[in-house]
């Protein structure tokens, strides 16, 4: 079995990370179900995502980037002309 780490980020999200593969993952690359060995809670820390939310991004070329407001599918017309 592989060995993770579980981090937890004060904005309650959390990542495993690997702290070593085992030789059935060398050999295959199919990773195994984590073990957990250490478990780690950065309390001052948060994700990219949660960071991009409270202070939202000053460039310029930001407000033009379409990102979609909900999980239903974008599908944008076009026209002919």
């Amino acid at each position: 079995m592989c060995n993770y780490i579980y981090k937890e980020l004060s904005c309650q999200h959390h990542y495993h990370l690997v702290e070593s593969w085992c030789p059935k993952y060398i050999e295959t690359e199919r990773r195994c179900p984590p073990t957990i060995v250490s478990k780690q809670y950065w309390g001052d820390d948060i994700c990219a995502a949660c960071r991009e939310r409270q202070q939202p991004s000053n460039h310029p070329w930001a407000k033009l980037i379409q990102r979609p407001e909900s999980r239903r599918s974008y599908c944008p017309q076009l026209s002919a002309t």
